[in-house]
C-alpha cells in the first residue's frame, strides 16, 4: 500500500512540475506581449492579447491533431474520425463527412485505428507524441520569426510571438499525465508506455479490438477479457463496456445486451462526447426492441440532428428499427433497410458491417412478411 502511495506521489508532482512549466511560459508570454501592447494599443492591449491567443490555440489545435494524423499515416494507422471544437469530420461510406456536434473535455480528437500488424513501441509512441512534437516545433518556429523577419510591424512580430508561446504551452501541458474530461492526455499514454503500467497495456488492447473490428472480425467473434473497474471507470473501461454490448448484440443474447445498457447509461458521464451519438442510436435500438416506447423516443430525440443526417448502415439500422417498432411505418422502416444494405460495404468497421447487415436483414424479412 506504501509504494502505491509512493507512486502516486511521483505522479503528481511530475504532472504538477509540467503543468507549472507550461503556466509559467504562458505567464512570462502573456506578461511581455501585455508590456508590448499596452505601449502601442494601450487599454486594447489585453483584448488584442485574449485575441491573438484564442486565434493560436485554434491554429495549433489543428497543428496538434495534424501531427497525430501524420505519423499515423506514416505507420499504417486509418483515420476514422477527425475533430477540432465543434467541427468534426467522419469516416462514412467510403469518405469524410463533415457535422457539428458538442464537444466537452477537449480541444480536439485525431480518432486513428492502429494496423493489425504489430506495432513497434516507438511506432505508437511518436503516434501519440505527433502532436506534441507539431506544436513544440512549430511554437519554435513562430517565435523565431519575431527575429527573422525584422521588417514586419510591431504587432505582427508579437503575434509570431504569441502563437508560438501558444504552441509551447500546449505541447508541454499535453506532454504531461492526466485526464481531460475522462480522457487521457497524450502524455498519459506516452508516459504509460515508456515506463511499461498497465494503463498502456489495457490503452493498447482497446485499439487492437477497434483495428480486428476495422480489420473483418465480427463483434461476436472478440476477445474481450480485460477487467473492467466500474466505480471509476476510465477509457478503456468504457470501450470495453462498448464492445460488449456489441459482442451481445452480434450474438443475439439479449440479457447480456440489457445489462451492458444499463451500465452505459448509468455511466453516461464518464464517456468521452464524441461516443454519445453512437451510445444514442444503440439505447434507442434496445428500446425498440424491449418495447420501451417511451425510452426509445426520448433517445432517438437526443440523437437528433446527427442521427438524422447519419447515412450509414448504422444509422439506417436504427431509424428502421424506429420507424418499425415507435411509429409502426413498414414503408419508411423498409426503405431504411434498402438504404442500408447498399452503403454497408463501405462502413470503416468492417466486422461490425457484417452484423449491421444481418440485423438489417432480419428487420427487412419482418417486414416483407407482414407485407405478403
Amino acid at each position: 500500500m506504501e509504494k502505491t502511495k509512493e507512486e502516486k506521489k511521483k505522479k503528481w508532482l511530475s504532472t504538477l512540475i509540467q503543468v507549472i512549466i507550461g503556466m509559467v511560459i504562458g505567464a512570462l508570454g502573456s506578461i511581455y506581449a501585455v508590456n508590448k501592447l499596452a505601449g502601442k494599443w494601450g487599454a486594447f492591449g489585453p483584448i488584442l492579447l485574449v485575441l491573438f491567443m484564442y486565434i493560436g490555440i485554434f491554429i495549433h489545435i489543428n497543428i496538434h491533431e495534424f501531427g497525430h494524423y501524420i505519423f499515423g499515416k506514416i505507420f499504417g494507422y486509418r483515420l476514422i474520425s477527425y475533430r477540432i471544437g465543434f467541427f468534426t469530420w467522419n469516416y462514412e461510406n467510403g469518405k469524410m463527412k463533415f457535422s457539428i456536434m458538442k464537444n466537452n473535455g477537449y480541444g480536439g480528437l485525431c480518432a486513428m485505428i492502429p494496423p493489425q500488424k504489430e506495432l513497434e513501441t516507438y511506432m505508437e509512441i511518436l503516434f501519440y507524441a505527433g502532436g506534441i512534437i507539431l506544436n513544440i516545433l512549430s511554437g519554435v518556429l513562430f517565435i523565431s520569426f519575431t527575429y527573422i523577419f525584422s521588417g514586419l510591424s510591431e504587432t505582427t512580430n508579437l503575434f509570431f510571438y504569441v502563437l508560438g508561446i501558444v504552441g509551447l504551452f500546449l505541447g508541454i501541458v499535453n506532454l504531461a499525465s492526466f485526464f481531460s474530461g475522462n480522457y487521457p492526455t497524450d502524455g498519459k499514454i506516452i508516459w504509460s508506455k515508456i515506463f511499461k503500467k498497465p494503463f498502456a497495456d489495457k490503452m493498447m488492447v482497446i485499439s487492437k479490438i477497434g483495428s480486428q473490428l476495422v480489420a473483418g472480425i465480427r463483434p461476436r467473434d472478440l476477445t474481450i477479457d480485460l477487467s473492467i473497474d466500474l466505480d471509476e471507470p476510465q477509457i478503456y473501461d468504457l470501450f470495453a463496456i462498448l464492445y460488449k454490448y456489441y459482442k451481445a448484440l452480434d450474438s443475439n443474447k439479449l440479457e447480456d445486451m440489457n445489462d451492458n445498457i444499463k451500465i452505459m447509461e448509468e455511466k453516461i458521464e464518464a464517456f468521452p462526447s464524441y461516443l454519445l451519438p453512437a451510445l444514442y442510436n444503440e439505447f434507442c435500438y434496445f428500446a425498440c426492441i424491449s418495447g420501451n416506447k417511451d425510452k426509445a423516443k426520448i433517445y432517438y430525440e437526443k440523437a437528433g440532428k446527427i442521427l438524422e443526417r447519419d447515412k450509414d448502415v448504422n444509422g439506417h439500422r436504427i431509424k428502421a428499427y424506429y420507424q418499425y417498432y415507435i411509429n409502426k411505418d413498414l414503408k419508411a422502416a423498409a426503405d431504411h433497410c434498402d438504404s442500408a444494405l447498399v452503403v454497408a460495404d463501405k462502413y470503416p468497421g468492417r466486422g461490425q458491417a457484417f452484423m449491421e447487415e444481418d440485423l438489417v436483414k432480419a428487420l427487412k424479412e419482418k417486414i416483407e412478411n407482414q407485407q405478403s
